[in-house]
């Protein structure tokens, strides 16, 4: 959607991330070098190139991702998930100087002061700018003026959601149509009259591809200098999450976004669940796992860990691991545990409340079996049972499956004996695939991390 501010907004967002940037490479400067003298060059002249090369890289890495787009519909979230990934790759390239460049020295420490700066700042002016923009946008006197053509059902959606969304910086100030209806005030007639004395800027049409006053209305906007949008009728309930795609003149219309599908997501997920992995298996499994697997030796016969066949990534099986909760069973592989279930041990039920037991699937999240965060992989028998029962259940395996996820952040976890409860997960985990961000990876993380230390997991 063409707007007067568009590119306006566009430099005034990379202008203030530049301008963050450069305060926290500034302040980590003054904190790092305020013993040292101007005198050395060396120092300087070094870190006045690694000053260019940060702003060039950002300005690249940001036009790359488009993380600097700004429309008004776009969710606060989302855009600074893309922040938030043109942070990681410009960290990323940056990294990649200071490798080859073996001979330069740069202070770790300063590093250390530039991101602890950068990063929520940025966020923070991010988080104010948009709201800020929208206030700008919602203002009567800023709206874009436009004419709405029809009387559809495409056409009261639109006006419906522009009387709703102020912000989205659009104002109806003519309803024009060939037949009678609500608030409609016109027909083709008269518009050539309204128009010279009235000023639009854009002309949004819901009248049928068939409809003989189509081309008209098209030739009366190109005369007029009027640009001309098309709303089109899809006649589809429910569909709220989609993507328009071109497949050469062809318009295709995808019932659902996938921000995974896109490599550099897919690239930045794998990067952090292969750090995050990496960093649990190291910090904690040297002193933790031993404590946990001599509890589970003392407390029943068997081994200290426990492997299953689960459906994962494109419903291919995998072997996932984790530590042992039952009493050595038949029915381990076939039967779901319950809330009072007897084959539960008293280690394992504290294990499952504050979801110790999960913690050796780090292990498949580096085997690249798993994700850190993801829809919870089931049994093979679930999945063979609930793809028929419960609708999109399956779509939930078009990501890599996690050792936790948005579902069992918000408490869907433990028995799903009930349909309705196997529902609800796959409600939470369907729109976790079409929503996905970085952001919301941290915020799942952040509340599992706060679950497990509470013990309000609602684990079995």
């Amino acid at each position: 959607m063409h707007d007067r501010y568009s590119k306006l907004f566009r430099y005034l967002q990379l202008g203030f991330d530049l301008l963050v940037l450069n305060a926290a490479f500034l302040l980590a400067g003054i904190l790092r070098f305020d013993d040292l003298r101007v005198e050395n060059q060396e120092y300087y002249n070094y870190y006045v190139q690694l000053f260019v090369f940060m702003n060039f890289a950002w300005v690249l890495v940001a036009v790359m991702l488009n993380s600097h787009i700004f429309y008004p519909a776009l969710e606060i979230r989302k855009s600074l998930g893309k922040l938030i990934n043109t942070i990681i790759i410009h960290g990323s390239v940056l990294a990649l100087l200071l490798v080859s460049l073996k001979g330069y020295y740069y202070s770790r420490l300063f590093f250390t002061y530039f991101y602890i700066a950068f990063v929520p700042l940025l966020l923070f002016v991010r988080i104010v700018l948009i709201n800020n923009l929208r206030k700008f946008l919602s203002k009567e006197s800023n709206a874009r003026p436009i004419l709405l053509l029809g009387n559809s059902r495409a056409a009261q959606n639109f006006a419906s959601e522009i009387e709703n969304h102020p912000e989205f910086g659009l104002r109806i100030v003519a309803w024009f149509a060939n037949e009678p209806g609500k608030n409609i005030i016109g027909t083709l007639s008269e518009a050539e009259k309204w128009l010279e004395k009235n000023t639009v800027s854009e002309v949004y049409c819901a009248l049928a591809p068939d409809d003989n006053s189509l081309l008209k209305w098209l030739k009366l906007a190109d005369e007029n200098l009027i640009r001309f949008r098309f709303l089109p009728n899809l006649g589809m309930k429910n569909v709220l999450n989609t993507e328009l795609q071109m497949l050469g003149a062809v318009p295709v219309l995808v019932s659902r976004k996938e921000p995974l599908e896109y490599r550099h997501n897919r690239l930045v997920k794998r990067a952090f669940d292969f750090v995050f992995s990496l960093l649990v298996i190291l910090l904690i499994s040297p002193w933790l796992f031993p404590i946990i697997a001599i509890a589970i030796k003392l407390s029943s016969k068997g081994p200290v860990f426990f492997t299953q066949k689960r459906s994962g990534f494109n419903n291919q099986v995998f072997a996932v691991i984790k530590f042992r909760t039952m009493l050595v069973n038949d029915e381990a592989d076939q039967k779901q545990a319950s809330k009072y279930d007897s084959r539960i041990t008293g280690v394992g039920r504290f294990l499952r409340q504050h979801n110790l037991d999960e913690l050796p699937q780090f292990f498949n999240v580096l085997a690249g079996h798993m994700s850190v965060v993801g829809p919870r992989p089931h049994m093979l028998n679930h999945t063979a049972q609930y793809r028929k029962l419960i609708d999109e259940f399956m779509v939930r395996h078009l990501i890599m499956p996690g050792i936790t996820g948005l579902a069992q952040s918000r408490g869907l976890r433990g028995n799903t004996s009930e349909a309705d409860l196997m529902n609800e997960r796959v409600k939470a985990d369907v729109y976790y695939l079409e929503n996905w961000s970085f952001i919301l990876d941290a915020k799942i993380i952040f509340e599992t991390i706060w679950n497990m230390i509470s013990g309000s997991s609602k684990g079995i």
